[in-house]
């Protein structure tokens, strides 16, 4: 893994050295091992130093127009070889690339017939000359993970990409005449001259659903790339966006005539092209059935013992999976650290894990995934993941309330009323077993009066209308959330058979995996995902839902699919969610430390947003009159990230020339070292 920045120069101004430098030098986290900075002219020569430095003027032979800098995480072909920014074996193409390839060698082989003579084991050449081969066709036939930024000479062309289903991030903004570009918006900023202000749909995004969709981010001067998107752009011309891989295009293949063997084959290809590594790999293990569906396999395709990683949390009994872990490990023999914590040790991760977020993020389980991240980095470079198995499976319970959805619409209302109304006496507490089926049931019943694309909006929010509107009470609320789910099941088809592909293309870009990345990263480790392989997906869709999911369990194929592979234990194991109890915390020991961070001084900084409002919502939560748990972290997250990271960013927007006036001429031109 590592993290790229870059800049263009759209009205011919000369790019600066400073600027690219800053940028890079904030993504060491993301690439601790080598960092690289280059400046390149119209003619994809580097520039002598210090042309992209003084006033802006048109470009001219030696010129800068471009700037690409690199932070390295070396996985694959440690050499000096597979450093970046890398230049294509012809001269016509550079690239800076995050990511991993899973068919690099596939692509290699049909890239050698054309006449491409290699010279690195990397990925990252791979794509590079399959780019400078094919342009953006090239984009759909990569099976990977990868956010990237291509710089083709001859024609001019800039293509920043990102991958199918947006296990990578990548920003981009207009800082006056030059596109800026980053995997990160921390590094964004750093550019210089990027104005800054808070974009109100994204405000209401994030109270809706605790995270905020691409394209918008909390800034409005500043765009996500959407996944399965790329973006072209020229000197003198708007960059466009586009997407090269469609989902909805992929819906209603037809199914393999045996589906359990069909997806043993395909998850089982999909981990064994996720083990090549030059670096310790091995992955989580919560006991859990998709993380232990991925150990088990990698038993399969290893000779070694895998190393895995789990996390205890015994004073927190209903989400702690160390037991069921423990019985999965003595069965398949790995290499097991096991990392106990408590809740005063999840609790001291809310600092770590806040400030390395550039956007307000109120998944709370960002919290356990940083500390087994932390973990597992003190002996892997790389591990794989469970991830995207609850998506692509149906193991979700929204998945179950929606196929519940149409069935209690039936049942007379006066029923459905006095239902609610036994839920409402019930005292609202945090967690699972009993208050967490009360909590669900209360959620489920809320839905009925909706359509089926409203329910499930319902279902995903954290905020839901009235409460958005109480909280901000002069501020038009559009229920834009709800308008993006919709819009979404008119695309896949509509009804309970577009759910999974809902749940793909919305929560799961923005809100799992980004909070994969950003924790992972923070670590400096990489984290693969074999259930997000495009063959798995699409076969996985081309079944019914009935096939996967009923009201009362899900991931039923994958269940049937995997045994006699995955220990009878895990088979039949109830899902839990990898969440913590926030709600519960913020009635004790977090407490102090939220009055602190939500104060009213804060919250007024924030447009619209009532005081008031929020301190009615804390009351109600001590007292358990309302559960409002993960809608008071969602402020909570709100308000750490205004007084932290909003603030650090207006500081470096402007601050890029500042940071880096002593840098060296030599430097300048291209860097390559550990400290970058």
């Amino acid at each position: 893994m590592c993290g790229i920045a870059g800049a263009l120069s759209l009205d011919g101004s000369a790019i600066r050295h400073t600027s690219i430098r800053a940028m890079t030098q904030a993504l060491v986290h993301r690439g601790p091992d080598e960092g690289s900075a280059i400046l390149l002219g119209a003619d994809s020569c580097a520039v002598r130093p210090g042309c992209g430095t003084g006033e802006r003027r048109p470009a001219a032979p030696g010129v800068p127009i471009i700037g690409l800098g690199h932070r390295r995480l070396k996985v694959i072909d440690l050499s000096g070889a597979a450093a970046q920014p890398m230049r294509g074996a012809g001269g016509d193409g550079w690239l800076i690339y995050n990511g991993e390839l899973y068919n690099a060698e596939e692509l290699r082989r049909e890239l050698r017939g054309r006449g491409v003579l290699f010279r690195s084991r990397s990925d990252t050449e791979v794509v590079l000359e399959a780019l400078g081969a094919w342009g953006a066709a090239a984009l759909p036939r990569f099976n990977g993970m990868f956010a990237l930024a291509f710089w083709q000479p001859s024609e001019r062309r800039l293509i920043l990409a990102r991958d199918r289903f947006g296990e990578k991030p990548l920003y981009y903004a207009k800082a006056g005449g030059v596109l800026v570009f980053a995997s990160e918006i921390g590094a964004l900023v750093r550019h210089g001259d990027l104005p800054l202000s808070l974009d109100p749909e994204a405000v209401e995004l994030y109270l809706t659903f605790g995270f905020i969709p691409a394209p918008w981010t909390i800034y409005r001067e500043v765009r996500k790339l959407p996944h399965a998107s790329y973006l072209e752009a020229r000197p003198r011309q708007e960059p466009a966006v586009a997407r090269y891989y469609r989902l909805e295009d992929r819906l209603g293949a037809p199914p393999p005539p045996r589906p359990e063997e069909a997806v043993l084959e395909a998850l089982d290809a999909a981990v064994r092209g996720r083990l090549e590594a030059d670096v310790p790999l091995g992955a989580f293990l919560s006991g859990g059935l998709d993380s232990t569906a991925v150990v088990a396999l990698m038993r399969r395709a290893r000779v070694m013992p895998a190393r895995t990683y789990s996390m205890s949390i015994p004073d927190l009994g209903y989400f702690d999976e160390s037991r069921r872990a423990r019985r999965t490990v003595a069965i398949l023999g790995t290499l097991h650290r096991e990392v106990a914590v408590d809740a005063a040790r999840l609790q001291s991760e809310i600092p770590f894990v806040l400030d390395r977020l550039d956007e307000p993020f109120a998944d709370s389980s960002a919290l356990a995934s940083s500390v087994i991240a932390g973990a597992a980095r003190r002996d892997l470079t790389v591990a794989l993941s469970g991830d995207g198995g609850d998506e692509v499976f149906g193991g979700y319970r929204v998945y179950g309330a929606l196929r519940a959805h149409r069935f209690l619409r039936a049942i007379p209302a006066a029923a459905t009323s006095l239902l609610a109304s036994l839920l409402a006496s019930v005292p609202s507490r945090h967690g699972g077993g009993p208050a967490g089926a009360v909590r669900q049931a209360r959620r489920l019943l809320a839905g009925l009066s909706s359509d089926f694309a409203a329910a499930h909006a319902l279902w995903m929010s954290v905020c839901g209308p009235d409460a958005r509107r109480a909280l901000r009470p002069g501020v038009h609320d559009g229920d834009l959330g709800r308008s993006l789910i919709e819009d979404r099941y008119r695309r896949f088809g509509g009804g309970i058979e577009s759910t999974r592909a809902v749940e793909i293309d919305l929560p799961l870009p923005d809100d799992m995996l980004a909070k994969v990345d950003r924790t992972s990263m923070s670590h400096s480790l990489e984290v693969r995902a074999p259930f997000l392989d495009p063959a798995l997906v699409e076969m996985a869709l081309s079944l019914p839902a009935a096939a996967n999911f009923s009201i009362l369990s899900g991931k039923r194929l994958l269940r049937r699919a995997l045994r006699g592979v995955v220990p009878p234990h895990v088979l039949s194991a109830p899902k839990r969610g990898f969440e913590v109890p926030v709600g519960h915390w913020l009635t004790g020991p977090l407490a102090t430390l939220y009055r602190e961070v939500v104060s009213g001084v804060v919250l007024q900084e924030i447009a619209g947003i009532e005081p008031r409002a929020a301190e009615t919502w804390f009351s109600e939560h001590r007292a358990r009159r309302e559960d409002r748990g993960s809608a008071l972290w969602g402020l909570f997250a709100l308000c750490w990230w205004q007084r932290g990271q909003r603030r650090a960013h207006e500081r470096a927007a402007g601050s890029a020339d500042r940071q880096l006036r002593a840098v060296s001429s030599s430097e300048a031109t291209f860097l390559r070292s550990s400290e970058g």
